[in-house]
This record gives C-alpha cells, structure tokens and sequence, in this order.
C-alpha cells in the first residue's frame, strides 16, 4: 500500500461511487486506497458476462482514472467464464492491465481453487500486490490456523512476499456493540501468526451505514447513527502492537449488501452527512410515489447547510454540490447523483479524520484522552 494511504474506502462498481472517489482532491487521493468491488450480474440490464465484465472496468478505467486502488470482482459467481472459456475475475483484471490502469487484484479464499496460479501472473502484471479478502468466519479461533496456513500457502503460489501482500478483514454491518466484543477476536487472529507484521497491511472494514431508514423513522426528519467502525479501529489502534496497526475502512455512506436489483417506485429522498463519529440522515419522502418530487432535494440541502455542522462550499466537490442545491443554482439532481455527492463528502471527511486522529493517538497521554478525539468535528 502507499506510504501515506490510512483509509480504505470499499466502493461499489456503480457510477455514483467510482464518480465520488473520481472527484477528491489530489490530498485526499494521496491518503486512501479504494476498493472497487464488481456488482452482481442484472437481469434487468440483459448483459452477458463479457459484458457485465467490460462494463465495470470501463467504469473504473473513466470514473477512477488515477491514483491507488483495490479491484475486488465480488460480485460474480467464483466459477463465471467469459465467452472464451476464461475465468471472469482473471479476465476483468486482464482487461484493466490493457487499458493501463494497474489495480491490486484482490480475492477471498475459497472462491475458487484453480485460479490462484494465474492470480499469480495478472498481479504480476499489474506490479501492485496482492489482497486476501477475509471474512468474519476466517477469523474465528477454529479457523485462524486454517487461515493463515492458505494465507501463507497463496502467497508462495503467487510468487509473492508477505511485503507486497494486504490482508484485508471484513466484518460488514456491524451491531452496536461490536465495537466492545471484536477487538479481542480481532487482535488474537492477528497474533497467531508470528510474521504477521511482515504483511503489507493489515486492514479492518466494517459499517454501521443503514440499508433501508426503515418504517419506524418519520417522514421528513432528521436523524444520525453511531460510526461503529471508527470507534471499533480506534479501539484496535491504541491496543494492537506498533507493527501491527490497523488501517481503517469503511463502506463510506452505503450498506454493504446494497443491490442495485431492487425495486425504486418507493424510495424515499435522502441525505447522508458524515461528520464526527455520526452520519446523520437527512430524511425526505417518497421520490416517485404518489408522485414524482425530486425537487424535495433542494429543501434536504438547505437542512444540511442549516444543520450547524455543515463544512461548507469549499470543503469537497460534495459540499459544493449540497450548498449549490441549497442555494438553488442547480437542478435537485436524482439518487444516483446524491450518492455521489454523499459519498465525496464522506471520503474527504474520514480521510482528513483518520490523518488527524493517527497524530493525535500518537501523542495522547491515556486512552481516554484518544479517543475523546473521536467525536471532535
């Protein structure tokens, strides 16, 4: 990973997202790495593999022109071929390395046992390592041998180091108190390999992010919840050894199981703002039913920029687009854009928060002291 990366941003392989991380200040690139995850196949598009497969690299190749990156083809089934036999994901990074865009292919064990060697040569055309891609099951007592056993098994079959290689430990959604129950599990996964401070990085995801706001939140409100995955890494940060500090990710204001295969007649206008350790919702009502009111995003980003804790115009390509809807001087714009304009502010936000949180760990006298950080705008 980059000397200077702290924050791992997962993204999905859609416009708005790639379109957020697209528009960050050259600062901000310098700090974060995003993982750019493939979506599933959608039988409402009627794509084949091959196109699905072009389609997001496309995506990644125009929305995230520069910069480091993660590319993660998730979301297709382990075992899918292109038309000519290939396996997708070996394929998809393939067909980034002849664009020229030079990604860290990133993979979970498991998927499929027969790809691994050619894994080995598409990362090493590409020249940016490697990521194992774990989950909550890989880290339990039971399995953790297992897991780095393959870990280190892998590696050698690429033809890699433990320098050049990231492991990657994704949690998900995460409850409220998590953040208490998963640092040990964690840490103890961690140091059962003696040479774990030899990897590249070691990363923990996680995201407390809202898949649906639910019909128990009114209308036209206003609410926030608790970044569970900032307190759970500052929680690691401050207990795990100098060697093995976590860099910190997220899924920025997405759920992690986001689908792009559902039905919109019923969505609900929305703002999400990051700021301290919340996000807050800024709630509307329905988009497209009983009538179509995107108009209502204008109302939404004057409460943002009403709000109190609004960063202003300057602070992002995002904040920009909020206080230009505000004022009125665009259009209300529609989901898509919002996501986009949402997920800006969040990645310049978390990756100036984590710079400055690291520096102020650093220094801080007791843990108390640290993490009194946390909540600070």
């Amino acid at each position: 990973m980059a000397a200077q990366a702290v924050y791992v941003p997962i993204l999905k392989g859609k416009r708005g997202d790639l379109t957020a991380a697209g528009s960050v200040s050259t600062t901000v690139r310098g700090l974060m790495k995003p993982l750019v995850e493939a979506m599933p196949l959608n039988p409402k598009r009627n794509l084949s593999i091959d196109e699905h497969v072009f389609s997001f690299c496309e995506l990644v190749r125009h929305r995230l022109p520069l910069g480091e990156a993660f590319v993660d083809f998730y979301g297709l089934m382990p075992d899918a071929t292109t038309s000519d036999g290939v396996n997708a994901a070996i394929a998809g990074f393939k067909v980034l390395r002849g664009y020229g865009r030079r990604v860290t292919p990133t993979y979970g064990l498991e998927r499929n046992d027969d790809v691994w060697t050619e894994l080995g040569r598409v990362v090493a055309e590409h020249g940016k390592g490697f990521c194992f891609r774990l989950g909550r099951d890989d880290i339990t007592v039971a399995q953790m041998e297992e897991t780095w056993s393959e870990i280190t098994e892998r590696t050698a079959q690429m033809g890699l180091l433990a320098s050049e290689v990231d492991v990657l430990i994704d949690l998900k959604s995460l409850g409220s108190n998590e953040p208490q129950l998963l640092p040990d599990s964690i840490i103890t996964f961690a140091q059962a390999n003696p040479a774990t401070a030899r990897y590249r990085s070691l990363i923990v995801a996680g995201s407390s992010a809202l898949r649906t706001l639910g019909d128990e939140t009114a209308h036209d409100s206003n609410f926030e919840v608790r970044r569970q995955e900032l307190h759970l890494w500052s929680t690691l940060w401050l207990d795990m050894p100098d060697t093995m500090r976590p860099i910190y990710a997220d899924y920025g204001v997405v759920h992690p199981d986001f689908s792009d295969q559902v039905s919109t007649k019923y969505m609900n206008g929305k703002v999400r703002y990051t700021v301290a350790d919340k996000i807050v919702y800024f709630r509307g009502h329905g988009l497209y039913y009983p009538v179509k009111d995107l108009d209502q995003y204008h109302d939404l980003a004057r409460k943002v920029v009403e709000g109190g804790r609004f960063k202003g115009r300057g602070y992002s390509w995002g904040d920009a687009k909020v206080y230009d809807c505000a004022t009125r001087q665009i259009r209300a714009g529609w989901p898509e854009r919002w996501v986009a304009t949402d997920m800006n502010h969040h990645l310049t936000y978390v990756a100036n928060q984590v710079s400055r949180l690291i520096e102020q760990f650093a220094v801080a006298e007791t843990e108390a002291e640290a993490l009194e950080a946390l909540a600070a705008p």
